[in-house]
């Protein structure tokens, strides 16, 4: 991931949980794997971090933070990271191989994935999960955050679409239990016409839809 790549999603991620006061409660960065003056403790450390989505599923990456799963984003058990299969992922030109933990700190609010698009390194889509709900205070809350577009619909469940047209980012958000669930396409160069983007976020939430709790 480039500079400019990590930059962009770590300004998403702070644009979009600002509103909850936990975001960032305690994060240390590097505090899972600072023992490496003792690589035995670290390694022990490791093994006994959380590897597995709420039905034991293995998620697609090793993770290294003890707090991925926190007060933050238990709001729904939805796993973004074990939720789409290698088909679902193709299906939207995603290369399963590429997830990534989209979390960049320990005890962060955004719990998810983030993968490249096959053949390009510029765009991406990210599906987190955060107790930010229910969707209509956090619309007010964000009023201007987000170019919003009309609401719409998907298995008769609200679902928000704001933009952010100079990054070349669009966002579907719909509640889930007492989180929302965020899915953002991403174009960092070479952006196609937002609508187009703002298509590929929403697809991906009617595809990922039927497993996120109500």
């Amino acid at each position: 991931m480039n500079g400019a790549t990590l930059t962009a999603a770590a300004i998403f991620l702070l644009a979009v949980f600002a509103v909850s006061g936990c975001s960032q409660v305690g994060v240390v960065p590097g505090e899972p794997t600072s023992a490496a003056a003792n690589p035995g403790e670290s390694a022990n450390a490791k093994a006994d971090v959380r590897q597995t989505d709420e039905a034991g599923r293995p998620l697609p990456f090793t993770t290294v933070f003890p707090r991925r799963w926190s007060n933050g984003n238990d709001g729904t058990t939805y796993e973004p990271c074990t939720a789409a299969d290698t088909t679902t992922l193709r299906a939207a030109g995603l290369d399963p191989r590429s997830a990534r933990d989209a979390a960049i700190a320990d005890h962060q609010t955004a719990r998810g994935c983030r993968w490249s698009y096959t053949g390009s390194t510029s765009h991406s889509l990210t599906q987190i999960v955060g107790n930010n709900g229910p969707l209509h205070e956090y619309k007010l809350k964000k009023s201007t955050s987000f170019v919003w577009r009309p609401d719409t619909s998907i298995n008769m469940r609200l679902v928000a679409v704001g933009s952010v047209h100079e990054l070349g980012e669009c966002t579907a958000m719909v509640d889930s239990g007492r989180a929302i669930v965020f899915t953002r396409m991403s174009a960092y160069s070479d952006p196609p016409p937002i609508d187009e983007i703002c298509d590929k976020a929403i697809a991906f939430t009617r595809a990922t839809i039927d497993q996120m709790p109500e």
